[in-house]
């Protein structure tokens, strides 16, 4: 897990309402958008996410799963990637984006 990050999700956990294994998304603000219009858009596709992403494992069971593609998506506006080591991974895609791709383009990019 990348340092201190455990600090950080253990500050944002939703324990308050049951769902300790859940953290809080950043608001819009905390990704520095200040845009009204780009606020509104982003506030309704932000979600919280699963605690363990970063520590545990994938395990798919399912075989039919073997011939899906795979990716490892690395943000590099946030640090050198604990996934760069991922690259020469037989049978996974590794990509670098920077947060405006990871905000942004799906927004900018529809039609």
């Amino acid at each position: 897990m990348v340092p201190g990050l455990e600090t950080v999700y253990k500050k944002r956990t939703l324990r308050e309402e049951g769902k300790e294994w859940l953290v809080e998304s950043y608001t819009p603000e905390e990704f520095d958008v200040t845009d009204p219009d780009d606020i509104k858009w982003m506030s309704t596709r932000l979600s919280p996410m699963p605690w363990h992403t970063h520590d545990q494992p994938i395990r798919i069971t399912n075989v039919s799963a073997q011939s899906l593609p795979r990716s490892f998506i690395s943000f590099s506006e946030f640090g050198r990637s604990q996934f760069k080591s991922q690259e020469s991974v037989v049978g996974w895609d590794y990509h670098e984006l920077m947060r405006f791709d990871m905000i942004f383009g799906p927004y900018y990019l529809r039609v």
